[in-house]
């Protein structure tokens, strides 16, 4: 399932040169594929995307890169496997599989985030936004922030 509301926020990480989930996870050597992209609203940190990719085994990798026009910005780091399989047991607690964007959430002043995970042909999306996040969606937030704190970096212009 796709949401139309995360088109505007989906467009950072295309604009990153961030290949699109589903299709990421059609390249040889990746199972499954998590990814963040957060939309500030401020202007005080770049957006940001973060991709999680697990390939065969254990191996997980992170790469977080930055909207900074004109520079390249990215940092990259290996995930342990009990933080991936603790961060996909939260989000089958929540049902995140079946879960809607968060209801309510406006388009501007506050900051976005796009939660996707991808996985042979699944594929599913959810928008949030931290600062009013209750429930799922909350549950959802606090499971990222745990699991892949470098994922939320911001950076300084």
């Amino acid at each position: 399932m796709e949401s139309r509301r995360a088109d505007p926020i989906r467009l950072i990480a295309l604009r990153l040169k961030q290949d699109e989930l589903r299709n990421l996870v059609r390249q040889p050597g990746v199972n499954e594929a998590i990814r963040l992209t957060i939309q500030y609203h401020n202007g005080t940190h770049p957006n940001q995307a973060a991709t999680l990719t697990r390939g065969h085994g254990d191996t997980c990798m992170l790469r977080v890169v930055y909207d900074k026009p004109g520079k390249d910005v990215f940092f990259s780091y290996a995930v342990e496997a009990e933080r991936y399989r603790a961060l996909l047991g939260a989000l089958r607690r929540i049902k995140f599989d079946t879960l809607d964007d968060q209801p309510d959430v406006p388009f501007f002043g506050v900051d976005l985030w796009l939660f996707e995970r991808a996985s042979g042909s699944f594929y599913h999306d959810v928008v949030l936004s931290p600062e009013s996040a209750r429930g799922f969606y909350r549950e959802l937030m606090l499971a990222i922030r745990e699991q892949l704190k470098e994922a939320l970096r911001a950076i300084e212009w």
